[in-house]
């Protein structure tokens, strides 16, 4: 049989095949217990870097709360969590809500919901390479949004992208008293503001459009200083000083708001800077058509607690608690290198005013939403495991760390299942388990502690290995006695195990010879021509004394180095998930058994949950771990929708049902609870969407994807064993050129706003 037709087999045995019938449903009614309260929010998933807008999300009337979170890092790209919470009138309190979370398009790097066409219906302003996407809100019976355009502006030479830097968020507002929406941006020097007036209502006489004419190069008559933290006000039109300048502090955050209660004066500015911790307010002193901006409130606001937040704070107008009086929320805006975890200033709107007639707030809280979340700052990483021997599974949390002057203070956090098999319940024990904080993580250099427990020398109690950010590990004995609770770890032994960066541990018996083996995550990368994936260590030593001997097998990867050699992966299943351009992957292997065989789940630093079989064959009832073929990809999207970067994961039927239900970490320094609903890997129809087609297939690397309508779609093609091999943007028809990749099968799924549409296999003759 040629291979063509044992390819052509193949697929006439697959392609009516998923990679079966696997669901989780998000969970949030598990209770989860702190100081004897209830956390109303405790699967929210942590919040970082945030933007805040109010929005109608179940079209009730009553304005709920939009999050837009940075989150993290995912290469150069930030995690952009969409964070959705519903408000609650009888408790007057926010409920996450994810199930609004697939309404959403997909959103980048900033995010502002204004009314802009005047039908009561906030709309979506968002970032898009380096300028404005705006999607109109066109809910009917269900909240909906429309791509309308990306936002130009007429300088005098015709219309432009309105320039808008990823790490900037602008103004979006009436700013010049006609109703319509107008912008404020910085300059692209970032020196000094321009006003985007709207012409809506002089050109069509209502306010449903937005028409941009740059029509004031230096609004407000201020600059910004390149070298400090300061602003030049009193200059003329071009920016220029006329006249002696004064200084206030300065940003590239910027909010726009009324405080004057009688509005006669035009809109006052709150500013952060990137590099400072404070936030300033701008007066204006001139009016709604000709802003000048003449005073300033140097530590906003001075009469009451002002702002202090590392780093780079963004404010936010909006009411809050729902009593009509808009109140001001600050959170940071720079990217790990602000605080992340008392990170969400409420202030309230008091309704008084001061003797200058300016509406004032007063503090509240540093961690609004944040007190009712487990939020461990930054990259949460959980773990199941019963740690006081109760027989019920205990919650781990450990982390990247809290950010502290710089550095991450990195630590574990444990909740005590006090529940029951069928219905678990945790409650807070500690922040600072074993006292890790500083035992290792005081040294600056150690970071993103990932724990590993099991009983490594056979004497009936729990151990533990940890793994840090250096790629080291370190091994704990339990000094605790019979009648401890918990398991004590004072001194530790540094492994001879170096695997390079960002090790994740995890012990199991994997070749269930009796003995607990490591499989270990990493960053990844390239090492002297070799791809580094799942690290694998078996232990070759006895119950008590274990040693662990690299076992990592390795397999050719098609790809050559500049000097025509095959590259090598070295990696447990040959598993090489790192991304093509940056080659890190920051990888989570989690090894997990249900219906007698194993599987492996793998969180990655782009967010997606990979699952894998072929771990191991059975036969008479004798199991063999398979290091010598490729595991297989069950799914690259174990979740389905993706709303994070940085998935960490851990695996386990937490309530009995016969389904393992998992929780994932993410880099907002939270969790999500998914509970299990379908765990068949076998025997189900794929997935088909006869609206898509993939045609032809097979092919020689060209074919065409046909698509039922002229929407934005995002491709995706892998290989068998996962690794991302093309991802664009599609519409229409599509022809797909991939006759440089070596014949064989590959994986394609198309998505659209991160919802899977299609998954099907293609062969390449």
């Amino acid at each position: 049989m040629t291979i063509k037709r044992l390819y052509i087999l193949f697929f006439s045995l697959v392609s009516n095949l998923l990679f079966g019938q696997i669901s989780f449903i998000q969970d949030n009614n598990i209770p989860i217990y702190r100081n004897n309260e209830i956390l109303n929010n405790a699967w929210a998933g942590g919040m970082n870097f945030c933007q805040f807008s109010s929005i109608d999300l179940n079209l009730d009337g009553i304005n709920d709360l939009f999050v837009f979170d940075k989150s993290g890092k995912n290469g150069t790209s930030n995690g952009n969590r969409i964070i959705p919470f519903l408000f609650d009138v009888e408790s007057n309190n926010y409920k996450y809500s994810p199930e609004y979370i697939s309404l959403f398009p997909e959103l980048y790097d900033w995010c502002l919901m204004v009314d802009y066409n005047g039908d009561e219906k906030v709309d979506i302003f968002t970032s898009y390479e380096s300028s404005i996407a705006l999607y109109t809100n066109n809910s009917d019976d269900l909240l909906s949004f429309n791509f309308t355009k990306v936002l130009t502006s007429d300088a005098g030479f015709g219309q432009l992208n309105i320039y808008v830097s990823n790490s900037d968020i602008p103004a979006i507002i009436d700013v010049d008293g006609d109703t319509d929406v107008d912008i404020l941006t910085f300059d692209p020097s970032g020196s000094h503001m321009y006003f985007h007036e709207n012409k809506s209502i002089q050109m069509y006489g209502n306010s449903d459009s937005i028409n941009l004419v740059r029509s004031d190069n230096c609004w407000g008559r201020f600059k910004e200083d390149f070298n400090t933290n300061s602003v030049t006000l009193g200059l003329n039109e071009d920016c220029n000083e006329e006249e002696e300048g004064r200084f206030a502090h300065s940003g590239s955050t910027v909010l726009a708001l009324e405080l004057d209660q009688n509005n006669n004066q035009g809109l006052e500015l709150i500013l952060g800077d990137i590099t400072y911790d404070n936030m300033i307010m701008l007066h204006n002193g001139g009016s709604n058509e000709n802003a000048i901006m003449i005073n300033q409130d140097l530590n906003f606001p001075s009469y009451n607690n002002s702002i202090n937040l590392t780093r780079f704070p963004g404010a936010y107008h909006l009411d809050l608690d729902n009593d009509n009086l808009k109140d001001l929320i600050i959170s940071p805006n720079g990217v790990n290198v602000s605080e992340n975890y008392k990170n969400v200033l409420f202030y309230k709107n008091t309704g008084n005013t001061s003797d200058d007639n300016m509406i004032e707030f007063e503090f509240i809280q540093n961690d609004f939403l944040v007190e009712e979340m487990i939020d461990v700052g930054t990259n949460a990483c959980p773990l199941l495991y019963d740690l006081n021997n109760d027989n019920l599974l205990d919650l781990i949390i450990s982390n990247k760390g809290y950010f502290d002057n710089g550095n991450y203070n990195s630590k574990l956090s444990i909740y005590k299942n006090i529940g029951t098999e069928l219905n678990p319940v945790f409650e807070f024990i500690s922040d600072d388990f074993a006292n890790l904080s500083e035992t290792l993580g005081s040294t600056s250099s150690i970071q993103s502690l990932h724990p590993t427990f099991g009983d490594t020398d056979n004497d009936g109690d729990t151990d533990m290995i940890i793994g840090d950010n250096n790629g080291e590990l370190y091994h704990f004995i339990n000094e605790g006695t019979s009648s401890s609770e918990w398991p004590e770890f004072n001194e530790y032994e540094t492994m001879n195990i170096d695997i390079g960066s960002f090790a994740t541990p995890q012990l199991v018996d994997l070749n269930r010879d009796g003995l607990l083996d490591l499989i270990i995550g990493e960053r990844s990368g390239v090492d002297n021509g070799i791809y580094n994936g799942i690290n694998y260590y078996q232990n070759t030593g006895s119950s008590n004394n274990p040693i662990y001997e690299d076992y990592t097998p390795e397999y050719l990867s098609g790809e050559f180095d500049n000097n025509g050699e095959e590259i090598i992966i070295k990696s447990l299943g040959g598993i090489h998930l790192a991304d093509p351009t940056y080659l890190t992957a920051y990888t989570l292997p989690y090894i997990f058994e249900h219906n007698n065989m194993y599987y492996l789940a793998v969180g990655t630093e782009s967010g997606l949950i990979y699952l894998y079989d072929n771990i191991e064959s059975v036969f008479n009832n004798q199991y063999s771990l398979n290091l010598t073929t490729n595991y297989s990809m069950i799914t690259n999207n174990l979740l389905n929708v993706n709303n994070c970067v940085h998935s960490k994961i851990t695996i386990h039927d937490i309530n009995n049902d016969g389904n393992p239900d998992l929780i994932r970490g993410n880099a907002s320094g939270g969790i999500e609870m998914f509970i299990g609903e379908n765990f068949n890997t076998y025997n189900e129809i794929i997935q088909e969407n006869n609206n898509i087609k993939i045609t032809p297939n097979p092919n020689n690397g060209n074919f065409k994807i046909v698509l039922p309508d002229n929407l934005n779609y995002s491709l995706r093609i892998y290989s068998m064993l996962g690794t991302l091999l093309m991802e664009k943007n599609i519409q229409n028809k599509s022809n797909i050129n991939i006759e440089n990749y070596n014949p064989g099968l590959y994986l394609i799924e198309i998505n659209r706003k991160n919802i899977s549409l299609l998954k099907s296999k293609i062969i390449v003759n």
